[in-house]
């Protein structure tokens, strides 16, 4: 498996990390689920992200999934009090849960950049950021961080978190980052976050599952040789890229998912046929996105660069 720094934070990470950002529905399959994270540990992955909201509570079942692997993985977690929960609780919450004196990364989402009453940004609320970075300072994290949905929400945390890494979506089709009008000032994020020693993850490889699953149809129609597995061709695009995340982190719903994702990073040479694929799906996919995608996962049309292709190692 290839391995990477997370930034300048010391943590070594396998490159593909394991979301455990999962529907509603799939949650009564636990054993189906320690199954996957077990065989995707024998691969060599080694960073869990885990997320735990009202959907789908997962921070208690990947504590015991994890708990026979505790000291040879990263843990990473994304925190969102609620429910009279204070940020303080909840991580104390997290420790308990997975039983450790430390989480390897922890963090909450992207800036709200409305005032409050002190004239300060309310962001998910300084609270929650004070209380990160008191718990690094003691040594119960070793890493914080954010996940930006919008590309404008960075610069507010850039100015006045020490944040040690950040989480933005990143795939083929959603690549702000590489060009275009709409690219603006964010066109060299990536370069801004390695200056800073800022570790980069790329979440979203696949776009969300309502926008990989009408592409792997697209592809079927287009793929000449029959032969190419679109997941590992988008995610051998990222390897390949300019960014080339730190990590890139995949959500997986089956066993199968978990095989054919990390074949991608044992294999992670990029053949012409995969490149050209890509190209012709992203002109499929400059057409039919904004219809592919539910609301709530609207935003990351303000990801993509439908004036220029990408640029990188790997451009198609």
């Amino acid at each position: 498996m290839l391995m990477d720094e997370l930034g300048t934070t010391g943590i070594k990470v396998s490159k593909f990390g394991f979301g455990a950002h999962m529907p509603k529905e799939l949650v009564p399959f636990e054993n189906e689920r320690e199954r996957m994270i077990r065989e995707a540990f024998d691969l060599g992955v080694t960073m869990f992200d885990v997320y735990d909201h009202a959907a789908a509570r997962q921070w208690e079942p990947m504590g015991r999934h994890l708990n026979p692997i505790l000291n040879d993985v990263v843990i990473s977690l994304n925190m969102v009090p609620g429910k009279g929960q204070t940020a303080e609780q909840e991580v104390e919450r997290a420790l308990r849960l997975f039983n450790r004196d430390h989480i390897d990364m922890f963090r909450t989402n992207s800036w709200d950049s409305t005032n409050g009453a002190d004239g300060r940004p309310q962001g998910r609320s300084w609270e929650w950021w004070d209380t990160l970075i008191k718990y690094k300072e003691k040594g119960h994290i070793r890493a914080i961080g954010t996940a930006i949905h919008d590309p404008q929400s960075i610069e507010e945390v850039l100015k006045e978190i020490p944040i040690d890494y950040v989480i933005f979506p990143y795939n083929f089709y959603h690549n702000l980052l590489h060009g275009g009008v709409s690219a603006g000032n964010f066109d060299s994020l990536d370069k801004r976050l390695r200056d800073k020693g800022i570790g980069v993850i790329g979440m979203k490889p696949f776009g969300t599952d309502w926008f990989v699953t009408p592409l792997i149809e697209a592809a079927k129609q287009l793929d000449e040789t029959g032969e190419i597995s679109l997941p590992q061709a988008m995610l051998r695009h990222i390897i390949h890229s300019e960014v080339n995340p730190d990590i890139i982190l995949g959500g997986m719903f089956r066993l199968d998912q978990v095989y054919e994702n990390v074949e991608a990073f044992y294999k992670p040479e990029m053949i012409e046929e995969e490149k050209k694929l890509l190209k012709k799906l992203r002109k499929v996919t400059t057409l039919a996105s904004a219809e592919w995608l539910p609301n709530h996962y609207q935003f990351l049309e303000k990801w993509a660069a439908h004036d220029t292709p990408c640029r990188g190692r790997a451009q198609a």
